[in-house]
């Protein structure tokens, strides 16, 4: 019997392997190494992350391939791609929030930047 304190088993991303297709995951991980340097992105994608995203090992993705899928998938969300919402993950808050829990570092995402900074907001007349 598992514990309350036992992580539920992962659930399989079925929605990612749909977008997969017929392609084998070294040759969509090919893909997506690819995508990442069309956008100046740098990823270490292979047949294992693969897997791992699709045995729902990998519940949200880091920074850097969040921008690299929804430049592979435009105007999908990263529910659309069958991940939890960032929020959902332990460990992880939103965008704003990236400082690293306990004094460890985040990984790879830490030397990608978080996008531009927010659009001044006009003043109410």
């Amino acid at each position: 019997m598992a514990s309350a304190s036992e992580p539920p088993p992962p659930r399989l991303n079925a929605a990612f392997r749909r977008l997969r297709g017929h392609l084998s995951p070294g040759e969509f991980a090919a893909l997506v190494r690819r995508s990442a340097r069309e956008i100046g992105e740098q990823v270490s994608c292979d047949a294992r992350y693969i897997g791992r995203v699709e045995s729902g090992a990998i519940r949200c993705p880091n920074y850097a391939y969040e921008r690299v899928f929804r430049h592979m998938f435009p105007g999908r969300s990263l529910t659309d791609l069958g991940f939890a919402p960032r929020a959902s993950v332990r460990g992880h808050g939103t965008r704003g929030a990236r400082t690293p829990a306990r004094g460890r570092s985040t990984g790879a995402g830490d030397a990608s930047p978080a996008g531009p900074p927010p659009a001044p907001q006009q003043p109410q007349a």
